[in-house]
């Protein structure tokens, strides 16, 4: 009789489940979720599940759960993650029926071809089929790439490891936590076999599994931002080093300004200037050991378009455009704004340096009366009447506080790592040099002194000796 009763319980429950709609849906592991809205559901990672395979059984797509649940990199769940699943499907087939699901990745810094394929479980074939390549290995940083997601089966959660002098796979067994079969079955090794420096391994690795990077020992990390890099813009480099390490490079012919901390965190601010051709250029890195073993790390970095428009600006001061004037104060000024100093002052955003509208912005290619058009606006303007405040926009030094031909009142700010900000046509300066400021203080006032149509403030923003987009640090924190 208590037999019959409880499965009269279970048929009026499935009953009124389907009378009364999915008010609440079962997630992965026998636990439930509310439906949050129309068409979505939770769904709980379990162990060797990924993006794919749960896109897979609910009839959607990577990119929607990613953008869901504010994933920036779809490679990595957690198990016991919750996860909003929009637009569910019912009765969507399963992943191993079901074809790849197309993602978009954009190559950085340490992604190879053997990373990527591991990370999104894809073949070499498939990865050039889908992006057009004659040769995969050849990635740059900034590329973006479409992979087909889940095109062979996963492989098991592995990190990759890069084989230091004096490693042998005993040691780097125990290291692990793994068995020696583990570690000679996850790199198709047979005993006996001796390891050399620089080799990879596949090291089997807890869930979630650290970042797949492959980059040579001793750089342990290194990331560019923002990538693609962009005409006129600033190029952030932070690689770290596996101990102390001395960090030398080049991009473009000029060697990189750098700034250790801590003996194996390394910055380099790289200053693109407006006219750089589109294309691809390589970053050449060499990073020296206390013992003098130095490594090289070059990559592929690629620069668009900047965009900008142009405009022809009428001067009445001709002898303000004569080369025996302007020549003397210009190699001055970026004498000055190509300096290098260890210590760094900003920190976080730059704040607007006046509470004016813009004028002019960055990188508009120029032509003065009619002239050829070969030159372009090194900074971005704001408009004021005069005596409007003209505000600090980070901490800094100044350097140069006094009147010039050209650029009218001008002080020039040294915030620390090769970054300078110049303020130019001021009617009074009312800081002096030495002066350290602070972000919102105010060092001078507008006006129309110099080279000018009118009144105005002209802010430019120097990175290792190029003028650079000024309002990029308003919208990106660097290093």
């Amino acid at each position: 009789m208590g037999g019959w009763l409880s499965r009269l319980l279970i048929l009026i429950v499935l009953a009124l489940a389907v009378l009364t709609g999915p008010a609440t849906v079962w997630a992965q592991g026998g636990e439930t979720g509310n439906t949050p809205g129309s068409g979505a559901t939770i769904h709980v990672v379990q162990r060797d599940e990924n993006l794919f395979r749960i896109a897979m059984r609910y009839g959607t797509t990577v990119e929607s759960i990613s953008a869901a649940n504010g994933i920036t990199d779809p490679r990595y769940i957690a198990v016991g993650q919750r996860l909003l699943i929009p637009n569910a499907q019912p009765g969507a087939p399963s992943a191993e029926t079901a074809p790849g699901a197309v993602v978009t990745h954009i190559v950085q810094p340490g992604d190879s071809l053997r990373t990527l394929l591991h990370a999104y479980s894809t073949t070499a074939v498939s990865l050039a089929a889908a992006n057009h390549l004659t040769n995969p290995a050849r990635l740059y940083v900034g590329q973006e790439i479409v992979i087909n997601q889940g095109a062979v089966e996963a492989a098991p959660i592995r990190t990759l490891y890069t084989v230091r002098p004096g490693d042998n796979l005993l040691s780097l067994a125990a290291r692990y936590g793994l068995r020696l079969n583990q570690l000679l079955s996850a790199n198709d090794l047979k005993l006996p076999t001796p390891l050399f420096a620089g080799q990879k391994l596949w090291i089997p690795a807890p869930d979630p599994a650290p970042a797949l990077v492959d980059l040579p020992y001793p750089v342990t990390g290194c990331t560019l931002s923002p990538v693609p890099a962009v005409q006129g813009q600033t190029v952030s480099l932070h690689l770290t080093t596996d101990g102390p390490s001395m960090l030398a490079g080049t991009f473009m012919n000029a060697p990189l300004q750098i700034a250790t901390q801590d003996g194996n965190h390394h910055y380099a601010l790289i200053g693109l200037h407006a006219f750089t051709m589109s294309g691809i250029y390589p970053l050449e890195l060499a990073v020296t050991q206390p013992d003098g073993t130095q490594t090289a790390l070059t990559l592929r970095l690629m620069v668009l378009d900047g965009g900008y428009s142009a405009e022809t600006i009428a001067i009445e001061q001709q002898d303000l455009l004569n080369p025996t004037v302007t020549e003397p104060e210009w190699q001055r000024i970026a004498t000055i704004m190509s300096g290098f100093s260890a210590q760094r002052y900003f920190d976080g955003l730059m704040g607007l340096p006046s509470a004016g509208a813009i004028t002019s912005q960055f990188g508009t290619r120029r032509t003065y009366n009619e002239g050829a058009l070969e030159t372009f606006h090194s900074g971005t303007d704001f408009g004021g009447g005069p005596g409007t405040a003209i505000i600090a926009p980070a901490r800094g030094v100044i350097v140069l506080a006094e009147f010039l031909p050209v650029r009218g009142f001008t002080t020039i700010i040294d915030h620390g790592w090769g970054v300078y900000t110049g303020y130019w046509h001021q009617s009074e300066i009312l800081v002096a040099v030495g002066d350290v400021v602070t972000p919102g203080q105010t060092i001078g006032t507008i006006g129309s002194t110099g080279r000018v149509t009118g009144p105005h403030l002209h802010w430019e923003l120097w990175v290792a000796g190029v003028q650079v987009d000024p309002m990029q640090w308003v919208r990106q924190s660097f290093p």
